[in-house]
């Protein structure tokens, strides 16, 4: 195997790496696979994007006298491997995506990592299930735009509207991009990014106010599981996501918890992962030594030569060796594992649709390219029962002082907080919030007005605060308050000095500012 060195300052051993490794140390200590034959294997080490020394590598290993070269895994050094195997009739086991276009003449491949255009196809059955009218794709780079073309020509073909944005290059600062998709109200997000790009942007995204229910996000990364989402759980954000790793399956997870039982590795409070976590490229990774060693188990009698590659001289049994390879079948970590024996690519694979619960991230559904999405679970609807959505929840309240629901408490000492406050809604609001479970910090409105709309159309005033839905730590705000009668276009008609109690989101508040009145509530 070649695989690439781990940048930092001191060399570390990549994921794919341990889990080869880890697979043929098991093959060799169960002996069921391959009872009457011992794995033996090379392991050499590359920069990333250091194509010239992985042909280097590739030539070594070749002298050796290989069945199968597995790696490298970015593009520039996997092509070049890549080439090197095809001249010389040697399998390429690749875990990594990668493009591989119409006119490719490689055939001396396989490629474990599900088709992008499969992938592709899974991510827009999402979008249309989601009945999503608009949305904004937000991918890394470029080859980003190769594995969502089957959603960015959805226009095209669906009543769907697509804005498209890039991250920012040569940072994880992503707060002026997530800054400008709050200012525009773009609230269903798709990021197409790996998992570790993810987890900073969910961090930024809480900092930004942005992990609230109003907010949407699909990832297409397959190692959601892989971020810690602890301090996302009660934010009330809807987050999915696709998984291939088959935990569902018992002696999967059995070999899962013993990958992380050998890497139980200090958290690194600053990265947002989850250490120790069996990875989808290891995972891949894994499973591509078993199904090479499936292969080599049900084909005859191979002898094993050195290859030279200034010579061009193939491997005799290269042609064979690939075809069984492509031919097999194996219930892996990552489900069914079969190749499109023309291309080596992995079309058909099932994929989880997780998503983001209070209880942590739960499968939801399913995908596969023959069955297409069945979701088992009815997803979160707005309307949820509010004793649901605001349990466990900590919640900015918004509100104008008016005698006597309102008022600033009288004291000789300095007050702060939600003490400084008094009145029949302050002590209706400790009531709700003793009954309901959620705690709360209070705020004024900034202009001190209930909300009035000028010529140009624009709110002023708590209606203001309730359109744009201003958030302090990370969280949806509440309003409440001695509410006065309220006129302008879209706007009901409040009446005078009710309480309200309301949370909606921001397309609600502009099709009606309707609000209970406290005559509603006494029934409670």
């Amino acid at each position: 195997g070649i695989f690439e060195q781990m940048d930092g300052p001191v060399a570390l051993v990549s994921s794919e790496e341990l889990a080869f490794k880890f697979a043929v140390n098991n093959i060799n200590r169960n002996r069921t696979l391959l009872p009457n034959t011992t794995l033996t294997y090379d392991i050499q080490r590359i920069n990333i994007y250091d194509s010239f020394e992985a042909s280097r590598k590739a030539c070594d290993q070749l002298s050796l006298g290989v069945v199968a070269i597995f790696g490298p895994s970015h593009s520039s050094s996997s092509n070049a491997v890549q080439s090197i195997c095809n001249a010389l009739e040697v399998p390429h086991i690749q875990v990594r995506w990668k493009h591989h276009p119409l006119d490719n003449r490689d055939s001396f491949y396989a490629n474990l990592y599900p088709d992008y255009s499969s992938l592709s196809y899974a991510i827009l059955d999402l979008v249309q299930f989601l009945k999503w009218k608009t949305a904004t794709v937000v991918y890394d780079d470029s080859t980003g735009l190769i594995r969502l073309q089957e959603l960015i020509m959805a226009p095209s073909r669906y009543n769907i509207r697509l804005k498209i944005r890039q991250l920012p290059l040569d940072t994880t600062d992503t707060r002026p991009l997530l800054k400008e998709m709050k200012r525009s109200r773009e609230f269903r997000i798709i990021f197409d990014c790996s998992h570790i790009m993810a987890a900073q942007i969910l961090k930024q995204a809480q900092m930004m106010g942005m992990m609230t229910e109003y907010y949407h996000y699909i990832f297409t990364t397959l190692d959601l599981m892989a971020i810690n989402l602890e301090p996302y759980r009660f934010c009330g954000v809807n987050m999915t996501g696709f998984r291939i790793l088959n935990v569902d399956n018992p002696q999967v997870a059995t070999i899962v918890e013993k990958w992380s039982l050998e890497r139980q590795i200090p958290q690194k409070p600053d990265s947002g992962l989850l250490e120790g976590i069996m990875t989808t490229d290891a995972a891949l990774t894994y499973d591509a030594v078993h199904i090479v060693s499936v292969s080599y188990q049900h084909a005859p009698q191979m002898t094993v030569n050195s290859l030279q590659c200034h010579r061009h001289k193939p491997w005799r049994f290269g042609g064979r060796f690939m075809s069984f390879i492509k031919e097999s079948h194996w219930d892996g970590l990552t489900g069914r594992l079969c190749f499109n024996r023309t291309t080596g690519l992995r079309t058909d694979f099932d994929l989880d649709i997780v998503s983001l619960k209070e209880d942590g991230l739960q499968k939801v559904g399913k995908w596969s390219a023959s069955g297409g999405l069945n979701i088992t679970e009815v997803p979160r609807q707005n309307g949820m029962n509010i004793t649901d959505s605001l349990s466990n929840r900590s919640l900015v309240i918004t509100t104008i002082l008016e005698e006597p629901y309102v008022m600033l408490k009288k004291s000789d000492k300095a007050l702060v907080g939600n003490d400084r406050f008094e009145g029949f809604c302050i002590d209706l609001l400790k009531e709700l919030a003793s009954i309901l479970g959620f705690s709360y910090d209070i705020h004024l409105v900034q202009d001190g007005k209930y909300g009035f709309q000028d010529d140009k159309g624009q709110w002023n005033g708590m209606i203001k605060e309730l359109m744009e839905h201003p958030i302090l730590s990370s969280l949806s705000a509440v309003r409440l308050g001695g509410v006065s009668p309220v006129t302008g276009t879209g706007a009901a008609v409040l009446a005078s000095h009710s309480i309200a109690l309301s949370l909606s989101s921001p397309s609600e508040v502009t099709r009606s500012l309707g609000l209970e009145s406290c005559n509603s509530l006494s029934g409670i």
